[in-house]
This record gives C-alpha cells, sequence and structure tokens, in this order.
C-alpha cells in the first residue's frame, strides 16, 4: 500500500446507541460513534417489532377501482 493515501484505522471504537446498546467496531471513523437505530432496535432484524405489510393483489386492487367506478356513477 502506498503511505500517505489511505485514512486511519482505528481500532475497537465505541458505538453508542439511542436504545442504550453499546458495542465495539473497527473502522476508519473515530469514536465514539452515536447511531439512531442498531441490531438490538431495528425492525428487520428484532423479529417481534417487525411490522408485516398487507399487499393486495392484482384482483382487489381491480375491484377496489370497480366499486369506485359503481359509487361515482351512482
Amino acid at each position: 500500500m502506498k503511505k500517505g493515501i489511505h485514512s486511519d484505522y482505528f481500532k475497537d471504537v465505541e458505538v453508542n446507541c439511542i436504545c442504550g446498546e453499546s458495542f465495539t467496531i473497527n473502522t476508519t471513523v473515530p469514536g465514539p460513534i452515536k447511531v439512531e437505530t442498531c441490531y438490538k432496535c431495528h425492525p428487520i432484524y428484532n423479529k417481534d417489532k417487525v411490522i408485516k405489510k398487507v399487499i393486495k393483489g392484482r384482483m382487489e386492487k381491480y375491484l377496489e377501482k370497480q366499486k369506485k367506478i359503481d359509487s361515482m356513477k351512482k
């Protein structure tokens, strides 16, 4: 590697989340680092808090449009 062109690498930098979780990582950013979401509080990683979307199929969308059209005609 060429000297002087790469950023400094910091080991064991502390990361603090607003949920109270803290852990250490290796990074080029000097610490401590504050984050809003981590693996403990993010909904994708936490199966208990996952918000499930109801996905409508083509037929349901079509029927909703038809109901709107019928109600506008009346």
